[in-house]
């Protein structure tokens, strides 16, 4: 008589010192925190100690961009594990949210929008020219700037100042995103690249708004030790809650649409080559042990 299976929580990734790991990065934040409730003799010390509140407000702004991090990577492996949708890398929904804090989310989507569709514009002329991966990608960097200095120009002309808020744009996220576009566009095709933008669009959104919160800005500077929680929570949802429930929503990714023009083309022949030169020292040694 066959024994019942027993049922087995997540992915059985987790060896017994990794879950130790995990536990204490939730439960030694928990205590923290309640140690810093009541009257408990360490209340004060840790509230003096293990707290962002009494940093100078200069550097408050630096610190909610790094608090909110976290955050936006656990809505990240949220979107992508527990609810199944894909979106363009894991940073750049978070990179995205950072930049809006420069230019608001309206703004900062036309911008986006913009830059995103000159580069996709540009990036076959520079493909058919025949220019390596690097030449190509320090193009689109410098057409990045050109963007972004036409846009405070033509803003200074016109004295509209929306122009000049736009153009603060970050330029790296710019080109982050604009490649992370463009190369699914070529693996996978218009559908799945406009899809996936904007699905990175909406979480940049979601966290964005979040950082807007004024509570939750006090709450992360009063008890920092979140972020170790944080850390233990993605960890959580990647073991516990890979789920992919509304993975059916993303497109079909169309297939040949074009090849995928990364750096890791050039080293091709290289590889070849030497796994040629592999496979013939092989069979060279092969045939000297049988003779």
């Amino acid at each position: 008589m066959t024994q019942p299976r027993a049922m087995q929580l997540g992915k059985g990734n987790l060896s017994t010192a990794h879950k130790w790991v995990l536990a204490l990065l939730v439960l030694v934040p928990l205590a923290i925190i309640l140690l810093k409730w009541g009257r408990l003799p360490t209340a004060d010390f840790l509230q003096a100690h293990v707290s962002l509140t009494d940093m100078p407000a200069k550097l408050h702004r630096r610190l909610f961009y790094v608090l909110f991090v976290p955050m936006g990577a656990i809505l990240v492996v949220l979107c992508r594990l527990t609810l199944g949708i894909r979106v363009l890398g894991p940073f750049r929904s978070i990179l995205l949210g950072v930049a809006f804090q420069f230019t608001g989310v309206v703004l900062g989507l036309v911008f986006l929008s913009v830059v995103v569709a000159s580069i996709v514009f540009v990036r076959p002329v520079l493909k058919a020219m025949k220019l390596p991966y690097f030449g190509r990608v320090s193009v689109l960097l410098s057409l990045v700037c050109v963007l972004i200095i036409a846009t405070m120009m033509l803003g200074d002309w016109t004295g509209f100042d929306t122009l000049i808020t736009a153009a603060r744009f970050p330029i790296i996220v710019l080109c982050l995103l604009g490649d992370g576009f463009t190369k699914t566009v070529n693996r996978e095709g218009y559908r799945s690249a406009l899809w996936r933008g904007a699905t990175t669009a909406v979480v940049a959104m979601v966290l964005f708004y979040l950082s807007q919160l004024h509570w939750l800005r006090q709450l992360l500077l009063h008890y920092p030790e979140i972020l170790l929680a944080q850390i233990g929570g993605i960890m959580i949802i990647s073991e516990y809650f890979d789920f992919r429930l509304l993975a059916w929503m993303n497109p079909t990714p169309v297939e040949g649409v074009g090849e995928d023009d990364d750096d890791t083309s050039e080293d091709a022949p290289l590889v070849l080559r030497q796994g040629t030169l592999t496979r013939r020292s092989e069979e060279t040694v092969c045939r000297s042990q049988v003779g």
